[in-house]
């Protein structure tokens, strides 16, 4: 299998990242092996493309993946799945550990300098753990549905705070 790396966050893309979860499944059928699911947006960089323009935007994608980096094992795999979204496989973990990556995850990007947004970065992101009954595409997806709910109800509170898009 080759891996087409994106440029921009030198990661697997969206094709590798389906292809790694077909692949983590047959694996997991023959092992048992638990796993969780991470789907992560940035909160905000379509504001920090649209008010600062790319290269800020891409700044700010290269330093959430530098964290999402520094805060995951060797053995976890990450890949760019959207312009502003990444999928996570958190190997060997269950839904409740991956929920304390991930809160970790959320305060060290809050942790770091970031100029151009009013407040820290910020991401929305939902887990999801395998089971039994569940496949890890199914998990996948119960990930990204719940990443949607709680990038949507963010950003349902900052309009309601008289807040826009971080920018």
């Amino acid at each position: 299998m080759t891996i087409e790396m994106d440029p921009l966050a030198d990661l697997p893309g969206a094709d590798d990242f389906d292809a790694l979860l077909v692949r983590e499944e047959l694996r997991r059928a023959r092992t048992g092996e638990s796993l969780a699911v991470a789907m992560v947006d940035l909160d905000g960089l379509r504001a920090v493309n649209k008010h600062h323009g790319a290269a800020v935007g891409t700044e700010a994608l290269r330093l959430c993946v530098s964290t999402l980096r520094a805060t995951l094992r060797a053995v976890d795999d990450i890949a760019r799945t959207g312009p502003d979204e990444f999928g996570v496989l958190l190997h060997g973990t269950d839904a409740r550990n991956a929920a304390s990556w991930a809160d970790r995850f959320e305060d060290e990007l809050a942790a770091e300098s970031f100029a151009y947004v009013a407040g820290p970065l910020t991401c929305s992101i939902g887990i999801a753990g395998t089971s039994a009954d569940q496949t890890i595409i199914e998990a996948a997806e119960k990930a990204r549905r719940r990443m949607e709910v709680i990038r949507t109800m963010r950003k349902l509170r900052r309009s309601r705070e008289g807040g826009a898009e971080p920018a």
